[in-house]
């Protein structure tokens, strides 16, 4: 454990647990429908409160190796006694609290250890990453690591010598092997993604176009989305694997 995460409070629900077993006691008779509603009342800020704690040390992981990695003269203190760094957290948690994805809560985590100027990112930068990492779900993180090089992707999970020998074509045929499913099935939520990054100006990615064999296999995910990577701690495009739902 780093020396941030033992400063995020422990979480220790035995104490609630006995108050309200001990209240749940008192009015078992003969009011079932209200001892109900407590139990359910009760199991759910359970779960709040855990998935609270769990989120804030993964802030705390993601902070420590912000700093770590910029070797900077910066402090925890300076950090966090920031206004960038409030307001980050604050929004972060919301949207944390609001999502079930595991992955998306550690980009948000991320983002906020990026959220001031000691993260070298720009202030229009983070502004606007912030944002997408709200907006985005796994497929449109997913198509900016398989763009960034798409040849070493295939070739890493043995699906690129059947395309290889293509002289002209779209870049759809390899992403529908990427993903594993038919274009019937990925061609909507990829369409859309694939718009999405777009107009955020992280990637091009031109779904249905006739091109060349090099064309097919080019990288697709610009300068501005490697950023984007960097911003949510996704260093790694090759390990990166496809949505497992569509």
């Amino acid at each position: 454990m780093t020396d941030l995460e033992s400063l995020v409070p422990p979480y220790e629900p035995a104490a609630d647990t006995l108050a309200f077993a001990g209240k749940a006691a008192l009015t078992m008779v003969p009011i079932v429908g209200s001892v109900a509603a407590e139990t359910l009342a009760h199991a759910l800020a359970t779960r709040q409160a855990e998935r609270q704690h769990e989120f804030d040390v993964a802030i705390a992981r993601a902070l420590a190796e912000t700093i770590e990695r910029l070797d900077q003269n910066i402090t925890v203190e300076d950090i966090v006694q920031s206004d960038e760094f409030i307001a980050a957290v604050t929004r972060a948690q919301r949207t944390a609290a609001e999502t079930a994805s595991q992955q998306k809560r550690h980009r948000l985590a991320a983002a906020v250890a990026h959220a001031g100027r000691w993260a070298g990112f720009s202030v229009s930068e983070r502004e606007q990453f912030t944002r997408l990492v709200d907006d985005f779900d796994e497929m449109h993180v997913w198509l900016l690591h398989y763009f960034t090089d798409p040849a070493a992707w295939l070739k890493a999970r043995g699906l690129y010598e059947q395309h290889s020998n293509i002289y002209m074509g779209g870049i759809d045929g390899p992403l529908g092997s990427a993903l594993g499913l038919d274009g019937s099935v990925w061609g909507a939520p990829v369409r859309q993604a694939a718009a999405d990054l777009e107009r955020a100006g992280l990637a091009s990615i031109p779904l249905g176009t006739i091109m060349t064999a090099q064309g097919i296999f080019d990288p697709r995910t610009n300068g501005k989305g490697q950023r984007f990577l960097a911003f949510i701690n996704e260093p790694n495009s090759l390990a990166a694997e496809p949505p497992e739902a569509l």
